[in-house]
């Protein structure tokens, strides 16, 4: 009887599940192709941003030497840097989590530039 009564109980949780899944039909009634190509470009985009986060320290005192001279990159620069590591990282795992969703509308990028790196060059 004790099994009978656990497995009750279960099927309930399940049909429950079942029921607000069915609830949330909009986030998963049939996703286009573009939707589904928006959804995997925002999750391979914040799976990027996360691992390359730390890649800002060097790239933005980088460029902001290159445009403002070398004392402006190493002061201004690395503290630009490191609080672009927390922006990117924040972004990727925001990205990630709502991969699913269009948030913002087109699936557009939120953090900008969008990698920190384009075609093995820095983005400036």
């Amino acid at each position: 009887m004790g099994i009978r009564n656990s497995l009750r109980g279960w099927s309930g949780v399940a049909g429950v599940a079942l029921l607000t899944a069915g609830l949330a039909s909009p986030v998963w009634a049939e996703p286009t192709s573009s939707h589904v190509d928006g959804a995997l470009r925002k999750l391979g985009r914040g799976i990027a941003n996360i691992a390359t986060a730390p890649l800002e320290l060097l790239r933005t005192p980088e460029l902001m030497a290159q445009h403002d001279g070398y004392l402006a990159g190493v002061s201004i620069g690395v503290v630009q840097g490191a609080w672009r590591v927390i922006q990117r990282a924040v972004t990727g795992v925001f990205e990630v989590v709502t991969c699913y969703a269009e948030i913002p509308p087109g699936f557009a990028p939120i953090m900008k530039p969008e990698f920190v790196w384009r075609d093995g060059d820095w983005v400036e």
